[in-house]
């Protein structure tokens, strides 16, 4: 059989599945080769020529939501058998590709991103169902040097479930109620509580003292579920400009639209959508599934905002045990 160019050699340990299964993210490195990477620059090249989003969070230049080109070559790398494998083998699911985002931080931007989980990434899945993250930069991060990578505490120490089960829902009818009281709220109100829970001061010195901050050259990626707490680090004095990396988000192939979580996300955007400080989302991808004729409950895998469903499916290979 002729070997794809996107083809790698990458093979899981068992070390890496006990350290996801505890950890909740792992370092994969060498896991997209030169051809990999060569096509991912090319397609951020493309995606940052279209218009983009001149980010407002700390540290990030552009952020790029819902990349607009042709996944006929995402699709091919998701497709090759080393990729699906190991994906499917670390997080013990079939998967279902969701999307894919740029972000670029820009060297001296800021002190970083703010702690945070993926909440608006998986807005549109139920809380209790399984997500994660590949995230790939595309130039090198030398922790010992310019930075501008990833930070994050293993889920072990830290997790976010608490903040998708039970801050997240209540964060709308919190300012429901003061609205209700005749109390005014306005976008600084929302952001400050969406963000302030995760970045107090005694939830930044817990998170500080257990952070872990990898080195990456090109082809290395980190696989983390999404209840896993990081933050981006800036981009601090040296060589490089800006620095990009790729991302791709999946969820468990079974997981169901939640439309609540998806309408509670939208709620600023709605309330607060003019005046001084209107809020402006990232993205609104979550609502737009339900826009697009998606009902509570409904799979995701068969919601017809996600074209090309057979393709984005990774499926576990059938061991003995399975079968």
């Amino acid at each position: 059989m002729t070997r794809h160019p996107f083809d790698c050699d990458f093979r899981v340990t068992a070390e890496q599945k006990i350290q996801f299964r505890r950890d909740g993210c792992v370092k994969l490195d060498g896991f997209l080769n030169e051809q990999v990477l060569r096509m991912l620059r090319d397609r951020v090249e493309v995606e940052m020529q279209r218009e983009t989003v001149n980010s407002t969070t700390p540290a990030l230049y552009r952020v790029k939501y819902g990349v607009e080109g042709d996944k006929g070559s995402v699709f091919e790398l998701l497709a090759r058998r080393y990729f699906r494998q190991t994906l499917t083998d670390l997080t013990d699911n079939d998967l279902f590709f969701t999307g894919e985002q740029i972000f670029e931080v820009e060297q001296n931007a800021d002190i970083g991103s703010t702690w945070h989980v993926g909440v608006d990434s998986f807005g549109y899945q139920y809380a209790e169902e399984f997500g994660c993250t590949l995230w790939a930069p595309l130039q090198s991060v030398n922790t010992r040097a310019q930075r501008g990578g990833m930070a994050y505490v293993p889920q072990h120490v830290i997790s976010g479930e608490w903040v998708f089960e039970q801050i997240e829902p209540a964060l709308v009818s919190t300012l429901r109620a003061k609205e209700k009281a005749g109390i005014k709220t306005s976008t600084v109100d929302y952001v400050s509580m969406r963000h302030g829970v995760l970045n107090s001061p005694a939830m930044l010195e817990i998170l500080e003292s257990h952070r872990v901050e990898d080195d990456f050259e090109p082809g290395d990626a980190l696989l983390f579920n999404k209840m896993v707490v990081h933050r981006g680090v800036a981009l601090e004095e040296g060589p490089l400009a800006r620095r990009a990396a790729y991302v791709m988000r999946f969820v468990e192939a079974g997981s169901r639209y939640d439309l609540q979580r998806a309408r509670n996300l939208d709620y600023p955007t709605q309330r607060y959508r003019t005046g001084l400080f209107a809020y402006k989302p990232l993205t609104r991808k979550p609502i737009e599934i339900a826009e697009a004729g998606a009902a509570d409950g409904d799979l995701i895998s068969e919601c017809a905002y996600f074209g090309d469903p057979d393709r984005r499916m990774l499926r576990r290979e059938q061991h003995p045990e399975r079968a």
